[in-house]
């Protein structure tokens, strides 16, 4: 079996590659901090509300009922 050459740009990458790799820079940019404390509040208008509010309820109807089919199942397996 033959080796494998690498071509010109497979060098050229590599070489580049090994340089920034051992030659690791902190751009000025990265050390910029922003002090501003922005915080903005989400206002769900009343439609979004709505469809919270029945998501919400879904869940706890689905949750309620995998927890009863699950006792069931529990009461079930216990007496057999």
């Amino acid at each position: 079996m033959s080796k494998v050459r690498k071509t010109r740009k497979e060098k050229i990458r590599s070489e580049q590659r090994m340089s920034e790799s051992t030659q690791f820079k902190i751009k000025n940019e990265w050390l910029a901090v922003e002090t501003k404390n922005d915080r903005s509040t989400a206002i769900l208008d009343p439609e979004n509300k709505k469809f919270f509010r029945l998501d919400l309820t879904k869940t706890f109807f689905l949750t309620m009922l995998v927890l009863a089919l699950e006792l069931a199942l529990w009461q079930y397996l216990s007496r057999h």
